[in-house]
């Protein structure tokens, strides 16, 4: 498999801040006021992450990635940091997915279906294939990490994680006080990245036919 094309979205946020894993896990104590939480943090982080992949209103500004590769069989492993798969082509074909059911007992027609990460095109045909899909966001693990989103949506990782830390640390106050400030920084990074993507244009609701 040849590796992924990465197609820039814009994503950025009026006062984006860089930040690294180090200095996030530092202000996520900072912000709890504890300094007995470094075990726990980092946990924090990855079910921050986790609910970021389950925000619609993030995942539309995910990155996306364009993959492609040869099968002599029609099989072929899907990218491990896929979120969600938005378009296959096989041999220059669109390919419409079928449950696994249904494409374990189709024999022919431009269709696929999954088994676990594998992607099998109907009819076991040889040819290239091509995919588009979004990325998950990649995980913070070592000190100097950093993703996209905690460079442009620095607000949108602490306040999260910090609502997380105050669920655990039983804080029902500050969980609700953290959970408003990142909805609040949510719709302020949405809002800039589309007004960044349709410069501010106002929506016109046109009759079916009118072009």
């Amino acid at each position: 498999m040849s590796s992924p094309i990465v197609v820039p979205v814009n994503n950025g946020a009026s006062g984006a801040i860089a930040g690294t894993y180090s200095a996030l896990r530092k202000d996520i104590a900072y912000w709890l006021n504890r300094t007995d939480l470094a075990d726990q943090i980092p946990g924090f982080v990855k079910m921050a992450e986790s609910e970021f992949s389950r925000d619609a209103r993030l995942r539309s500004s995910f990155l996306t990635a364009e993959v492609s590769g040869y099968t002599p069989h029609g099989e072929f492993a899907l990218p491990d940091d896929m979120l969600e798969l938005m378009e296959l082509r096989f041999n220059g074909y669109q390919l419409h997915e079928l449950t696994f059911e249904e494409g374990r007992h189709a024999s022919a027609g431009q269709y696929f279906y999954r088994r676990g990460g594998v992607a099998v095109v109907v009819g076991a045909p040889s040819g290239q294939w091509s995919l588009i899909y979004k990325q998950k966001l990649p995980a913070l693990v070592f000190d100097g990490d950093s993703n996209w989103l905690l460079r442009d949506g620095y607000d949108v990782y602490l306040w999260k994680c910090c609502e997380v830390g105050s669920v655990f640390l039983r804080d029902s106050e500050a969980a609700t006080g953290y959970n408003a400030k990142y909805e609040l920084a949510v719709e302020q990074m949405m809002a800039a990245i589309n007004s960044q993507r349709w410069g501010g244009a106002s929506l016109a609701v046109r009759a079916p036919g009118v072009v």
